[in-house]
């Protein structure tokens, strides 16, 4: 696959093959599970049809459209180089990396959903920043068909920053769409940061290189 119109990946593609850069942040685990009471197109319609002769509409729940209730949870681990407040806030910090783990989890509509606002989550009190950060188009496209629900899938991601309105695109190709997905969404996230927050991007002589796997 080409690397066509995600200029924000290509650019950290060179990053992570320098010498000793550091990302701000590293997903450490994550997981994602689906849930939905509507297993087929049955269902749907005779909910639709309860829901509008008002039977069977008494939680508060069910008083939502089937689009509108959460079909997925995700939890995402994340370590951060350092915890931002800690070092503006605190006069006595010695300036040293610090290394702080966030764990978050997060309902969202369908998987990616889910898995895009608990990596946000876990995020943003280390990097205030992202909060102005928003997903504005998502796009999958199958790069071999003959290979059926086997297939390798590309994901494009466009990322645009609500102040200025500047975007940018990531992309990231593997045969499970949601670990496609995920790596998208961190380039996106990472490219954010190097692009809008001020932090050196060399790893100290204290960080461990084998964490990176």
């Amino acid at each position: 696959y080409t690397f066509e119109g995600a200029d924000a990946s290509v650019k950290l593609m060179m990053l992570h093959a320098t010498k000793r850069y550091c990302p701000p942040f590293r997903v450490l685990d994550y997981s994602a599970t689906v849930f939905d009471q509507f297993i087929d197109s049955a269902s749907r319609v005779l909910y639709k049809k309860n829901k509008s002769a008002g039977v069977g509409v008494n939680a508060a729940s069910d008083s939502l459209d089937e689009g509108e209730r959460a079909t997925a949870r995700a939890t995402v681990k994340v370590q951060s180089l350092y915890e931002k407040e800690w070092i503006v806030d605190d006069p006595e910090h010695d300036g040293s990396v610090e290394k702080v783990e966030r764990l978050e989890v997060a309902d969202g509509n369908g998987p990616v959903d889910a898995l895009a606002l608990a990596l946000k989550r876990a995020l943003e009190p280390s990097y205030p920043f992202l909060s102005k950060v928003q997903l504005t188009d998502y796009k999958v496209r199958i790069l071999d068909n003959e290979a059926a629900t086997e297939a390798a899938t590309r994901v494009l991601i466009e990322f645009t920053e609500t102040e200025t309105n500047r975007k940018w695109n990531t992309v990231s190709v593997d045969r499970n769409v949601i670990s496609a997905s995920l790596n998208a969404l961190v380039d996106g996230y990472e490219y954010a940061l190097l692009e809008h927050e001020t932090f050196c991007m060399l790893c100290p002589a204290d960080y461990d290189d084998s964490e990176s796997g």
